[in-house]
């Protein structure tokens, strides 16, 4: 994933495209955690669904890294699917939580 010289770049809305780029990079330095995958394959897969012209590059794009996810590191995978199934919410890690 390479930095925009464009700034304007920068604060764009991000595409399907680039969720499952974020994720691949994450998946490929092993920063995934079961929760943050589950947030983000549902953020991409709500994102699949609502759009208007499905482009079939992207449905197979997520598919291979739902795989590779299931291949590669099969006991996170079956967190996910689990945490699927029961509709937990799910909450992004934040570096910026107090505990109180």
């Amino acid at each position: 994933m390479t930095i925009s010289s464009n700034r304007k770049d920068l604060f764009r809305k991000p595409t399907i495209g680039d969720k499952l780029n974020l994720f691949q990079l994450l998946f490929d330095v092993k920063e995934l955690t079961a929760d943050l995958t589950l947030a983000l394959l549902k953020i991409i897969h709500e994102d699949l669904n609502n759009h208007q012209k499905p482009d079939r590059t992207v449905f197979r794009r997520y598919a291979g890294l739902v795989a590779s996810l299931r291949y590669h590191v099969p006991e996170m995978f079956q967190q996910v699917i689990d945490g699927w199934k029961n509709h937990q919410p799910v909450e992004l890690p934040s570096e910026n939580k107090n505990p109180e």
